[in-house]
């Protein structure tokens, strides 16, 4: 699991505190601020690689946004290296005019930046105007300005100590799959003019689960997941599923309830959301976060079980945090250790 905890105040007047699960599900009525405890995740996250964007988010006051995230013994034993003990850090963003970012080892702070009216600082542990600090965990944004260093020589080591932490964070969390899918799911069966080259992500609405699930079926080592996603399907109703070359075009084709084959056609709307649920599954990376919004799009009652078994067979080494609308879903999903949230 990576996400042990999130706390969201002020952003679309959403203020929620939830301890998280390996499956977190998040329900609740139109306009409760569902979508919103995705979106910020997903922008908290993609803010490691790019840089925070909240700005354009409305809110109530000052927003603030504060993910704990759990850590392997490998990042553990680094930071313990380095001075700094705990079983999880924390990352917290808020935003007014400006925004101030802060990282925590267990309790213990490890820095603070503030990006205001164009200027980086990093305001703990020491006070320094920095490069650029709206990656969040970017050593190098962080480097001191001009004469900075000379005039925080006292302080340096304990800064050095910091940047140490913050670059082995930044490795950790570089290093998982963090996948975004919704709020629809919709691809044609039939790829034209096709780059099959490998991808671990489906797109946020499965528009390249053909090119990825084509890789599956000509990989020997992914036999086992093959026969599982054929299994699946079968018991839908479509049998002999398969995913491939055909006329010159990446294609998938099954047969029928009514035994007609089916090359490349359009495909159900319900089967393209199991399709692509199961296909990122199958590829996401370990360890990886899963963000579905509107994961039941399509679905209609009794397909529960099918979903069970599907989370159930590949959610090791990964976390799932979706948003569903509908109550059947949570009436049918027999899973241990789910995490239901419902937002007023």
């Amino acid at each position: 699991m990576l996400i042990t905890r999130l706390n969201i105040k002020g952003f679309n007047g959403v203020n929620v505190n939830i301890e998280t699960g390996p499956l977190t599900v998040i329900t609740g009525p139109p306009g409760s601020g569902k979508s919103m405890i995705i979106e910020l995740l997903w922008r908290v996250f993609r803010g490691i690689r790019d840089r925070v964007i909240l700005e354009d988010l409305s809110r109530v006051g000052e927003a603030r946004v504060e993910i704990t995230i759990s850590l392997d013994d490998r990042v553990k034993r680094k930071l313990e290296e380095v001075g700094y003990s705990g079983d999880n850090i924390s990352i917290s963003v808020g935003f007014d005019d400006g925004y101030v970012s802060a990282v925590r080892v267990g309790e213990r702070e490890v820095m603070v930046v503030e990006l205001r009216n164009g200027v980086s600082r990093v305001k703990y542990p020491l006070d320094v105007e920095v490069a650029d600090a709206s990656v969040l965990l970017n050593p190098d944004g962080l480097t001191p300005k001009g004469q900075a260093l000379q005039l925080v020589s006292s302080a340096s080591e304990d800064y050095d100590t910091a940047l140490t932490v913050i670059k082995v964070l930044r490795e950790y969390l570089s290093s998982v799959g963090v996948y975004r899918m919704g709020p629809y799911i919709d691809f044609r069966g039939r790829v034209k003019n096709v780059n099959a080259s490998y991808t671990d992500f489906i797109g946020e609405h499965g528009e390249h689960v053909v090119e990825v699930l084509s890789q599956l079926f000509t990989d020997p080592r992914r036999d086992q997941d093959v026969r599982f996603l054929r299994k699946i399907f079968s018991e839908l109703g479509f049998r002999n599923f398969r995913a491939g070359w055909y006329g010159g075009d990446l294609v998938l084709s099954y047969i029928d309830r009514r035994g007609l084959v089916h090359i490349g056609d359009e495909l159900p709307c319900h089967m393209k959301t199991i399709l692509a649920l199961t296909t990122q599954l199958l590829v996401a990376r370990k360890p990886s976060l899963i963000l579905i919004e509107n994961a039941d799009f399509c679905l209609g009652e009794g397909l529960g079980n099918i979903i069970t078994k599907l989370l159930s067979n590949y959610i090791d080494g990964k976390q799932l945090i979706m948003e569903v609308r509908n109550k059947w879903f949570i009436d049918e999903l027999k899973m241990p250790h789910v995490v239901l949230y419902s937002v007023a």
